[in-house]
């Protein structure tokens, strides 16, 4: 019974992490092209989360910080790494 409990909340984090994964990829690409902007700027990536409004710093550790995210979130990075 736990065994086809846990395969089965195992199936649905990856159906999940499936289903988002294009959003997380497209945040990773926006987010590097936006550091990519603020080091041709000559701003480090410190700054460039200074500069950040509010809303905008809390989605962004929400959605790259959140453990429910992780598997998306390594996907994405991997994709982006092959791509580029």
């Amino acid at each position: 019974m736990f065994f086809k409990l846990f395969w089965g909340i195992l199936g649905l984090y990856i159906l999940f992490s499936l289903l988002i994964l294009p959003m997380q990829y497209r945040l990773l690409t926006a987010l590097k092209k936006n550091e990519d902007e603020n080091k041709a700027k000559g701003k480090t990536q410190g700054e460039m989360y200074d500069s950040m409004r509010v809303d905008e710093l809390v989605l962004h550790e929400n959605i790259q910080g959140n453990p429910i995210f992780f598997l998306a979130n390594w996907l994405a990075s991997v994709i982006y790494r092959i791509k580029h």
